[in-house]
């Protein structure tokens, strides 16, 4: 199977038959079962599917990407919730090098709502490199916590200190946080993949 078709699987664009289902339990070391509804109690994959999959930090061929329980709004503002880590989804490893992540400082969040829409869709998984003490480049797209809310916005640093939130919908108006209000404004991570590279 192409990582084109298991990508397709993952975002839901497309359903596995049976055969295909069949071949990715056998690969990953669980059953069927285990596959279609999960672990029982358990956020891991079991120790055998551990040393099949080859799962590391750094060194493993895949890197289970933790999946965060919060969703980011691409709309007026979504409530910040527990960011609890509701399942890991497996990544291969030198693709996340090839993004020029650092594997242990990524995180998988979903966009609510269609103020980015066309370029980030409604429900659309985003992946978030969280590295700390980043640079914060205008043009590229950010989970944003402005007074509690937890957003995804293009961003634009002007001359005079502010920041311009930005929505690719033209139905969202752009919001200007000045100077005086940076200190609300937190950037935990910059998105880099939803369903394409940004």
């Amino acid at each position: 199977m192409s990582d084109e078709q298991i990508a397709k699987w993952r975002d839901g664009k497309a359903r596995p038959s049976f055969f295909g289902m069949a071949n990715l339990a056998s690969a990953a070391g669980v059953t069927l079962d285990w596959l279609l509804i999960g672990p029982t109690g358990k956020t891991e994959l079991p120790d055998d599917a551990m040393r099949n999959l080859d799962v590391g930090e750094d060194g493993g061929a895949f890197t289970l990407v933790p999946r965060i329980g919060v969703s980011a709004s691409a709309g007026y503002g979504l409530a910040a919730l527990a960011e609890e880590v509701t399942e890991r989804l497996a990544f291969k490893t030198a693709w996340l090098h090839d993004m020029g992540l650092s594997p242990a400082y990524v995180g998988l969040l979903t966009c609510s709502g269609d103020s980015q829409d066309p370029i980030i869709k409604d429900g659309a998984l985003m992946l978030v490199d969280m590295r700390p003490n980043q640079q914060i480049r205008s043009g590229n797209f950010y989970i944003i916590v402005l007074d509690g809310d937890v957003l995804v916005k293009k961003v634009n640093r002007r001359v005079d200190g502010a920041v311009e939130l930005l929505s690719h919908n033209p139905a969202y108006p752009t919001e200007v946080i000045d100077s005086q209000r940076l200190d609300k404004l937190t950037i935990p991570g910059r998105v880099v993949w939803a369903g394409q590279k940004l």
